[in-house]
């Protein structure tokens, strides 16, 4: 399974995700792609949800957005594995 989170470090909605992923133990397990530091995340995130919003979580080229959301799933598919 491939999981990649695109944040913004300044976004209080991307804190919550990698606050649940810094939790969970997960930092190992997930590709963090800062939107002004990595070249081409803009372009690769508008090709994927036809917008700029993040936090966006994709697992396996699927994109998820909203955060509660993000962190339901995380820990309903990840935590404790």
């Amino acid at each position: 399974m491939t999981i990649q989170l695109y944040h913004r470090w300044r976004c209080p909605y991307s804190a919550r995700v990698r606050d649940a992923i810094d939790a969970q133990g997960l930092k190992d397990r997930i590709e963090m792609l800062e939107m002004s530091e990595t070249p081409g995340a803009e372009d690769r995130l508008q090709e994927l949800t036809g917008g700029g919003q993040v936090p966006c979580l994709v697992v396996d080229g699927k994109p998820m957005l909203e955060s509660a959301d993000i962190v339901r799933w995380l820990e309903s598919n990840l935590a404790g594995r």
